[in-house]
């Protein structure tokens, strides 16, 4: 896994972004509140998010059940500590092992469509950037930028007043580049070493900037279940085959995650939300360095609006590491925004 974030900052302001982002997130709240918090919606009985006369959150962990014609968006950063690398000297031995800390950004966008009231289609794109904090880490991690889509459909099996089950199909892949300035170190040494001075620079080029691409085809279940309109559930289920950035053959991939949304309108008629959510992915693919990984999610919402939904959600995760036994621990906050379309 490598980095992104600001280089050779402090660690107070690593967090300006995220904390101009809950300004900024606050503001527009209020102004909902204060403009049309409390506006009725035609047809509100109809929004797709609700069900079981629960108001459903949307979560950056667990995707919904719901076929809906929608427009999301997601930004926000964070970073990740306890970071261990192997060091190896130019025969390729292991030699040694460094601590590193990351940080990053993010930005991703979605459209789905609903064909008819039980079939929709849908697109996502998103990028992030990634780097070391400090001068050891962006030795040792490097700069690397990742870029993906998904596309998929969402098909309605079966749906009650207070639940449904929908059945989904996703094929997802990403593009990784990275830039190593320790490799590109290496590789000029070893050239030299050999006797090719002339020639060492160029050759070492493609230690430099490398790049990796990977895919991941998936079917799965996503329900919905609201006993009141104050708590509803959501869960997911999805398995299929993926394969790695750098070559190797199709491995079985298994993600799972459920969120539970409390929506404080019902009861005390104040127009936010609070969402718990929990993810567990078996493969990253988000790098070829990280393994399986289990996140923790919790969220606020504006809940005033049953087609529009704002909202900031922090995420933690504990992800493994293939080289070593030791976990990496990831920090993230998103602003999610969402609107269905009547």
């Amino acid at each position: 896994m490598a980095g992104a974030g600001e280089v050779d900052v402090s660690h107070s302001r690593r967090w300006i972004p995220l904390t101009a982002g809950a300004c900024l997130l606050a503001a527009t709240l209020v102004a909902g509140l204060v403009l049309s918090a409390r506006a009725e919606e035609s047809n509100a009985d109809q929004a797709p998010r609700y069900l079981g006369g629960h108001l459903f959150i949307s979560s950056l962990l667990v995707p919904d059940p719901f076929v809906s014609t929608t427009f999301t968006s997601k930004t926000g950063g964070g970073s990740a500590v306890n970071l261990n690398v192997p060091i190896y000297n130019l025969k390729g031995d292991k030699i040694a092992e460094t601590s590193a800390e990351i940080g990053f950004l993010q930005l991703g966008f979605g459209y789905q469509q609903a064909i008819n009231h039980r079939v929709a289609v849908r697109a996502d794109l998103g990028g992030a950037a990634r780097t070391g904090t400090s001068a050891a880490s962006i030795l040792s991690e490097g700069i690397s930028t990742i870029y993906g889509y998904g596309v998929g459909t969402t098909v309605n099996v079966m749906r009650r007043d207070a639940w449904l089950l929908s059945a989904t199909a996703d094929l997802r892949g990403n593009t990784l580049y990275g830039i190593s300035p320790l490799d590109f170190v290496r590789s000029v040494v070893r050239s030299v070493a050999s006797g090719d001075t002339a020639g060492a620079v160029s050759d070492a080029g493609d230690s430099l900037l490398a790049k990796g691409v990977n895919l991941r085809l998936l079917g799965g279940v996503r329900g919905a279940y609201a006993p009141s309109p104050w708590i509803g559930f959501t869960g997911f289920l999805e398995a299929g085959i993926g394969d790695r950035f750098k070559g190797s053959d199709n491995i079985g991939v298994t993600n799972f995650g459920m969120t539970a949304s409390f929506d404080l309108d019902p009861l005390v008629r104040y127009p936010f939300g609070v969402l718990g959510s929990f993810r567990n992915e078996s493969l990253s693919e988000k790098g070829d360095d990280v393994g399986d990984a289990r996140t923790f999610g919790l969220g606020l919402f504006y809940t005033g609006r049953r087609y529009f939904s704002i909202g900031l959600e922090g995420n933690w995760s504990q992800i493994s590491q293939p080289q070593t036994d030791k976990k990496i621990d990831v920090a993230l906050a998103q602003i999610l925004l969402r609107y269905d379309f009547k």
